[in-house]
C-alpha cells in the first residue's frame, strides 16, 4: 500500500503480520505460485498502485442522509492529471452496503459512483461505468487506518489468486456544495468491477446460486477457504452469495468464488465487527475453519501457502513504507 503511515499504523503493520505469521504456523502445525490480478487486460483505473488524488463534489448532507431509498445523485469528480491539466466528470452517485449503511456504524456510507462512458475515453476512469467505494465510514482516525487495512487485503489476496478484486487507493476531497470552503480529505478505495474481474480471467459472471461450497473450483475453494481463516473472517457465504462473486468458465468447469467486504474479519478488527449468528463466537479474532472434511487433507492448499508466505509478508512490509 503505497503510503507512509503513522507509528499507530506501523504497529498495526506488525500486528498483522504477527496475526498471518500465527495463522501460517498453525498450517505448520496441520502438516509440517504466486498469481497477480494486474495484468494487460485490467483496467486502466487499477493499473497501479500509486494513491489516486480525487475531489468529489456533491451535496453531502442529502447523499449521507439517503440511506434507505438511496437514489442517484449528481456530482462532480475532479482529478490533476500528470501533465498538470485537470480532469472534470460529470458523475452519478449512490449509497451502498448493508452495515455500513447504518448511521449507528458509519456516519459516511459507501458508495457507487457512475460514469458516462462518452465522458471517461481519455481518463484513468477509461472503461469504468460503475464503481464502488469503500469510505472512511466516520471522521475519526482510527477508521481510516482500519481501512487501509481492510485495502491491505484485498492485496494480500490478489497474492493467492487471479480471481481476486483489483482495488485502488485515494485520497479523496470531499466539498459540499451547500459550503465549498468546508472540504475534508479522507482515504477511502475503489473496487473492480466484477464483470473486469470474469474478463481479465477469460471467464464471465455466473449469476446462480449453488447450494454448497462443493459446488465450487475446488483448487480456488480450498484457498479461499484457507485466506478467510487466516485473516480470521467469518462474514461469508456461498450458499448465501454473502460477501461473494460468482465466475465460471464456458468449458463445463465449476463456478469460481470471488471473496469481497473483509470490515468484519479480525484482521481488520473493526470496532462494529462481531461474530456469526448462532455460534459462541464473540471475538472475531478467533479463527473458525469453514472447509469441509477432506479425504487428503488440505495439504495442498498448505503447501501452496506456505510458498507465498514470503510474498504476502512483503506485502505487509510494503505496507508501512510505501513502494
Amino acid at each position: 500500500m503505497p503510503m507512509k503511515m503513522t507509528n499507530t499504523t506501523y504497529r498495526q503493520s506488525v500486528h498483522i503480520a504477527a496475526f498471518l505469521v500465527l495463522a501460517f504456523i498453525i498450517m505448520g502445525f496441520m502438516r509440517d505460485s504466486d498469481k497477480n490480478a494486474i495484468g494487460p487486460k485490467t483496467k486502466k483505473l487499477f493499473q497501479s498502485d500509486s494513491i489516486l488524488v480525487l475531489s468529489l463534489e456533491m451535496n453531502l448532507e442529502t447523499v449521507a442522509n439517503d440511506t434507505k431509498e438511496r437514489n442517484q445523485h449528481g456530482a462532480k469528480l475532479f482529478y490533476t492529471q500528470a501533465d498538470g491539466n485537470v480532469v472534470n466528470h460529470a458523475i452519478k452517485l449512490k449509497v451502498r452496503g448493508n452495515s455500513r449503511a447504518f448511521k449507528h456504524i458509519c456516519t459516511f456510507p459507501p458508495l457507487r459512483l457512475t460514469f458516462n462512458k462518452t465522458d471517461t475515453k481519455n481518463s484513468i476512469f477509461k472503461g469504468q461505468k460503475k464503481v464502488k467505494l469503500v469510505t472512511h465510514c466516520r471522521i475519526d482516525e482510527s477508521y481510516e487506518e482500519l481501512y487501509q487495512k481492510e485495502y491491505l487485503v484485498y492485496k494480500l489476496y490478489q497474492k493467492v489468486s487471479s480471481y481476486s478484486f483489483n482495488v485502488r487507493l485515494c485520497e479523496i476531497t470531499y466539498i459540499d456544495v451547500n459550503n465549498p470552503r468546508e472540504a475534508n480529505m479522507h482515504y477511502g478505495f475503489l473496487i473492480e468491477d466484477i464483470k473486469h474481474v470474469a474478463k481479465r480471467n477469460n471467464v464471465h459472471v455466473y449469476k446462480d446460486s449453488l447450494r454448497n461450497h462443493e459446488l465450487e473450483n475446488k483448487v480456488e475453494l480450498d484457498k479461499l477457504i484457507m485466506f478467510q481463516y487466516m485473516i480470521g473472517n467469518h462474514d461469508w457465504s456461498i450458499s448465501k452469495m454473502h460477501n461473494i462473486k460468482l465466475v465460471k468458465d464456458d468449458d463445463g468447469s465449476l463456478p469460481i468464488a470471488v471473496p469481497y467486504d473483509f470490515d468484519y474479519s479480525g484482521l481488520v478488527g473493526t470496532p462494529y465487527a462481531v461474530g456469526p449468528r448462532g455460534t459462541d463466537i464473540t471475538d472475531v479474532k478467533t479463527r473458525d475453519f469453514k472447509g469441509f472434511c477432506r479425504q487428503n487433507g488440505y495439504y495442498e492448499t498448505i503447501d501452496f501457502y506456505k510458498s507465498i508466505k514470503e510474498d504476502i509478508l512483503g506485502e505487509i512490509e510494503n505496507s508501512d513504507k510505501g513502494k
